[in-house]
């Protein structure tokens, strides 16, 4: 697993880029998002602030559940193989990473799902630096919300997390590829048999939209992976689908929960 360093350096800013991020910072000074101070360039996140960010620094390869020492599977997975091929979660769902995560799925705060999606990409560049993942996907798909569900939000924060990367990194991105065809209960407060019951058929392929994207190699990803039952249900349709290879992306990882 990748292991974010409490520093993180960010890549040097073009010539233009530079410009307009002085001229930003010298109308509006960065702050930190979490406890107020003087932020640092580019983000808005102190050095305290980011130290304290949890990495998921010893984890199952196969679906990122923190272990006490690295695996290739764990018990669950060697107990239930999951549908997809591989995960990839840098960091562990937990204080401050949730305030982050919280402002940008209900609060509205760009400012957050900014700060969150330059943490991401620093990660995904490390885990391509030390091999930890071996090849960019084809296509990223974010998780879906119902219909539903995105005009009470205003957005899918799945997608504002997602959007960043694809760009960055010159990956295709496909929202429409994967439907969700059914209002479900938030999973938030649910044991996980009954999870897995309030996902089963939950989400569909747009057959035209992949045979277009010619992926056969496509990331699921969505913020935060707590027992991976929404990501498992995604990575099952895409294979029922054709997808040969189907990893699953989130920013953090949820310990188990007994």
């Amino acid at each position: 697993m990748i292991r974010p360093s409490a520093t993180v350096n960010l890549k040097p800013p073009s010539t233009v880029d530079g410009f307009w991020q002085r001229l930003q910072f010298a109308l509006l000074p960065p702050h930190c998002l979490l406890c107020g101070t003087r932020g640092e360039s580019p983000r808005d996140l102190c050095a305290a602030c980011a130290a304290d960010l949890a990495g998921n620094r010893s984890a199952c390869a196969r679906c990122a559940l923190p272990l006490p020492v690295p695996a290739a599977l764990c018990g669950g997975c060697l107990r239930h193989e999951p549908p997809f091929d591989a995960a990839f979660a840098p960091y562990l769902y937990g204080h401050p990473l949730d305030l982050l995560l919280t402002r940008l799925k209900f609060g509205r705060s760009l400012a957050a799902g900014r700060v969150l999606a330059e943490l991401w990409s620093v990660a995904l560049r490390g885990a391509l630096a030390d091999g930890a993942i071996a090849a960019l996907p084809d296509a990223i798909v974010p998780v879906p919300l119902h219909a539903t569900r995105l005009r009470e939000r205003g957005y899918n924060q799945a997608l504002e997390l997602a959007k960043p990367l694809a760009r960055e990194f010159g990956i295709a991105l496909a929202p429409d590829l994967l439907r969700r065809t059914r209002a479900t209960a938030a999973q938030a407060n649910l044991d996980a048999v009954t999870r897995r019951r309030n996902l089963r058929g939950a989400f569909e392929v747009d057959s035209p939209a992949l045979a277009a994207s010619a992926a056969g190699h496509i990331v699921v990803l969505d913020d935060v992976m707590t027992t991976g039952t929404t990501l498992r249900e995604a990575a099952r349709t895409l294979k029922r689908a054709g997808v040969a290879r189907v990893e699953v992306w989130a920013l953090a990882r949820a310990p188990h929960r007994r």
